[in-house]
C-alpha cells in the first residue's frame, strides 16, 4: 500500500472539511444557497440604490452602483474570512480527534468557502449590472483580481491570529468582532479618499483595509487612481499578522487540540 504524502493528506482533509462547511453552512435545501447570496445582494442593493439617489452625479465617470457594490463585496469577503476564521477552532473542535485533521485546516477551508460565495454573488451582481446597462468596464482586470487575492491573505492572516489569541482568550473575538461595525463606515466603501478633507483623510488612512478598498477602486474604474496607497503599508499589515499567527499557532497548535 502507498503511503500518501502530507499534501496528498492535506488536500484530502481541506476539501473534506470544505464539503463539510457547506453542508453545515447550508443545509440540504437548495434555498439555502439562495439566501446566502440573497442577503448579500439585497443590502449591495439597497445601499447602491440610496446612494445613487441622494448623490447622482458626485462622481463622474463612475457608476455609483457599481462602486459601491465593488467596494460592499470586498469587505463582505474580507469580514466574513476574519469572522468565520476566527470560530473556526470552535466550531470543528470533535475533528480534532482525528489525526489527520490539523486545526489550521479548517481555517483553509473556510476561506474557500467565502471565495466561493463571493465569487457566485460577484456574478450575480455582474448579470444585475449587465440588465441594467450600468458601466462594468475595469480598467486593469489583473491587478483587480491580484487586489483581491492580497486582500484574501490579509484577511487569512488577521484570522488566524484571531482564531489562535481568542481560543485562550474569548474576549478577543467578541472585540474583533465589535471593531467590523465601524470599519463599514470608515473604510472608504461609499466614498473615495481623494473626496475627503484634508485632516480626515490622513487620519482615515491609518486604516489598512482603506489600501486594499482605494487599490481595487482604483484598478476598477478609468476615473479613479491609487494615488492614496501605500502598498509598504499593506505588507506590513499582512506579513506581520501572517507570520505572528503562523507562529503563535505552532506553538500552540497541541494546546489547541487538546482544550
Amino acid at each position: 500500500m502507498t503511503k500518501r504524502s502530507s499534501f496528498t493528506i492535506f488536500k484530502a482533509v481541506v476539501e473534506a472539511l470544505f464539503l463539510r462547511e457547506v453542508q453545515t453552512r447550508f443545509g440540504t435545501k437548495r434555498l439555502g444557497y439562495f439566501w446566502a447570496l440573497f442577503d448579500a445582494m439585497l443590502m449591495v442593493l439597497v445601499f447602491a440604490g440610496l446612494k445613487s439617489m441622494i448623490a447622482e452625479g458626485a462622481m463622474p465617470g463612475v457608476d455609483f452602483p457599481v462602486f459601491l457594490a465593488t467596494g460592499f463585496l470586498a469587505f463582505f469577503l474580507f469580514k466574513n474570512i476574519v469572522n468565520r476564521s476566527m470560530n473556526a477552532f470552535d466550531a470543528n473542535a470533535a475533528l480534532f480527534n482525528y489525526v489527520q485533521v490539523r486545526p489550521i485546516d479548517t481555517i483553509f477551508a473556510r476561506v474557500m468557502l467565502e471565495l466561493l460565495v463571493s465569487t457566485v454573488a460577484t456574478s450575480v451582481f455582474v448579470l444585475i449590472g449587465l440588465y441594467f446597462d450600468y458601466d462594468l468596464h475595469i480598467e486593469e482586470f489583473n491587478l483587480v483580481i491580484l487586489s483581491v487575492l492580497w486582500l484574501t491573505l490579509f484577511a487569512f492572516g488577521l484570522g488566524l491570529l484571531g482564531a489562535v489569541i481568542g481560543s485562550f482568550y474569548e474576549t478577543f473575538k467578541k472585540v474583533m468582532n465589535i471593531i467590523m461595525t465601524p470599519l463599514f463606515f470608515i473604510s472608504a466603501l461609499m466614498y473615495t479618499v481623494e473626496s475627503l478633507p484634508p485632516l480626515l483623510r490622513e487620519v482615515i488612512l491609518y486604516n489598512p483595509l482603506v489600501h486594499f478598498i482605494e487599490m481595487i477602486h482604483g484598478n476598477y474604474f478609468v476615473a479613479l487612481d491609487t494615488t492614496y496607497v501605500s502598498h509598504e503599508y499593506m505588507f506590513y499589515w499582512t506579513f506581520i499578522p501572517l507570520f505572528s499567527g503562523l507562529f503563535l499557532y505552532i506553538r500552540s497548535e497541541k494546546k489547541i487540540i487538546a482544550s
